[in-house]
């Protein structure tokens, strides 16, 4: 028998050959071993699946959904994946931006519970955030009507045709068995209008003397929100600080970022009073855009349509800073985006400091990355930004299907292009396209989300694979097998593969060509079996082991 005999050893990058070295248009474009070790979550928003995947671009996990996020999914600490989802929309509500539903999803794509708000007068939208204590707190758009707005002391000439806007409205729901919800606390945008045009109605003052308070007839200033004539705040993130109790928000359309106090009853947060901070559901902290209350010019403006603002974790470089995705709509000159960090000024009570006829500090943000030769990118919309238990930044360039993750030097340490087109894999070599992601998440090995779920990697993504070798994923122990007792064998006469596992040890056996295809791929436990090469074409493969405990190997064959 004419056979060629393998030689398998254990390494921690699996090599390629020379043919392999071209630089990859899609999937995994750079890594390097500055990068934060762990898994990359996201769900594009053109399609209807979420992925995880390690910093190789190899799939760990697939939900498929069946219905496309509306915006926001997130990998939770429980396991579970909290994600918005869209149903058809049962009211006039037009935006690329509507929700409606919200799902708990478990690893195996089972739903837990999922909850619909979703009516001919209110729908959720863009975003929510799941609570310490199981509830959730959902952005949601409501109706509300000419006659409404004008007692408001809204302009008429500002209100839409239509006779009604998309006004805001946050709440918060206990999730009750499969389906169901109680509603157990609320805040509305409506509750908080000032306004300067008509002394004779509601809410009349001064608005650069009530910074706490939305002014109603507030031009709306981002052009490119398509819906402007009745959207005109356009709340696009949440977040919750749990230590505060407060909830964080981002406002689109008038360029800044909100804090307001999650402490109150309902009751209290429909006034101007009351919770721990003593001013109701009022705006405790807002910045980015002075000029919205009369407190700065318009070349003082900070944010341009930003997205993503949340909070900075305990435990992380920077806890407790806010973290934004600054997208650069109408930036004077060049449009461009930015990650930045700002650290509100506050008070020992968790209150904010404002000054005397001065608008809300800070003057400038802590940090900002794209801001320097070199560093340009720009999403349009979308997007966001993570600060990693490492010190780096992961920044989701999320119209464009971007993930960039760059450390404290500035240096992008790694970069991968979402390759998919809606539910479709791109191959390799085409440019990416339709791959929008409206977040994207690092979360490092020992998070809790990832216990007892099997984390063994899979093929990439992309079709046709990935040139770039890759190493093994950080905080994986090697397992306790002799690799030297598998034995592998390419046997000539009968044009197949032969392998010996003695142990039965569970094996990732994957086969490659030199252009990076995936040809063959198995899970397998058996000890003595064989892999037909009847029909290969002549030429170089790479044939790969992967155990349970992630140890690679590789070898390269040639069929003649």
């Amino acid at each position: 028998m004419v056979y060629q005999k393998f030689k398998f050893f254990t390494c921690c990058v699996w090599l390629l050959t020379t043919a392999l070295s071209a630089q990859p248009t899609i999937g995994v474009r750079l890594n390097t071993d500055k990068a934060q070790p762990g898994y990359t979550f996201f769900s594009p928003f053109s399609g209807t699946r979420a992925y995880l995947i390690d910093n190789c671009g190899r799939l760990v996990n697939r939900w498929d959904r069946g219905t496309r996020p509306g915006l926001a999914a997130y990998f939770l600490e429980n396991g579970l994946v909290f994600r918005t989802y869209k149903p058809a929309p049962a009211g006039p509500f037009t935006s690329a931006s509507n929700a409606g539903g919200i799902e708990l999803v478990d690893w195996d794509n089972n739903t837990v519970w999922h909850y619909e708000l979703n009516t001919p007068t209110q729908i959720s939208h863009h975003d929510a955030t799941y609570l310490p204590n199981g509830h959730v707190l959902v952005l949601t758009w409501e109706l509300v009507y000419t006659d409404e707005l004008v007692a408001m002391g809204r302009n008429p000439s500002q209100i839409a045709p239509e006779g009604f806007m998309w006004s805001e409205r946050i709440v918060e729901l206990e999730p009750i068995g499969a389906d169901q919800a109680n509603l157990v606390w609320e805040w509305r945008i409506r509750d908080h209008y000032i306004q300067d045009f008509e002394p004779a109605k509601a809410n009349y003052g001064i608005v650069s003397e009530h910074p706490e308070l939305f002014d109603i007839n507030l031009p709306e200033l981002n052009s490119s929100n398509s819906n402007s004539s009745r959207d005109w705040n356009h709340f696009n993130a949440i977040d919750y600080n749990p230590a505060l109790d407060q909830i964080l928000i981002s406002v689109r359309n008038s360029d800044e970022i909100w804090i307001l106090d999650h402490s109150t009853t309902t009751a209290e947060a429909a006034t101007h009073s009351g919770g721990l901070y003593g001013k109701g559901g009022d705006i405790l902290y807002r910045w980015g855009n002075a000029a919205a209350y009369g407190r700065g010019l318009e070349s003082d403006q900070k944010l341009f349509g930003q997205h993503g603002a949340q909070w900075i974790r305990e435990g992380l470089p920077d806890a407790g800073k806010i973290i934004l995705f600054n997208n650069g709509n109408g930036r004077p000159g060049t449009d461009y985006s930015t990650g930045e960090v700002l650290t509100p000024p506050m008070d020992p009570n968790g209150g904010y400091i404002l000054p005397a006829n001065a608008p809300f500090g800070p003057e400038q943000p802590d940090w900002i990355y794209g801001n320097l030769p070199g560093e340009t990118f720009y999403s349009a919309f979308l997007s966001n930004a993570q600060r990693l238990p490492n010190g780096n930044t992961l920044l989701n360039a999320g119209s464009i299907g971007t993930l960039l993750e760059v450390d404290s030097l500035r240096e992008i340490v790694w970069h991968y292009a979402i390759p998919l087109n809606g539910d479709f894999a791109l191959t390799q070599g085409q440019s990416a396209s339709n791959n929008s992601t409206f977040r994207a998440y690092r979360y490092p090995p020992d998070y809790p989300g990832f216990t007892g779920k099997d984390l063994t990697p899979g093929p990439v993504i992309e079709v046709g694979g990935n040139p770039l070798p890759c190493e093994l994923p950080v905080g994986v122990l090697p397992d306790k097998i002799d690799v030297r007792e598998i034995q592998l064998q390419y046997q000539f006469e009968r044009r197949q593969i032969a392998l010996r596992n003695p142990r039965g040890q569970l094996l990732h056996l994957a086969i490659f060509t030199s252009t990076g295809q995936l040809v063959f791929f198995e899970k397998t436990a058996c000890t003595e079996c064989a892999y037909s090469a009847q029909g290969w074409r002549s030429g170089v493969y790479f044939v790969r082991l992967v155990s349970e405990a992630g140890l690679i190997q590789t070898e390269k064959i040639v069929v003649p």
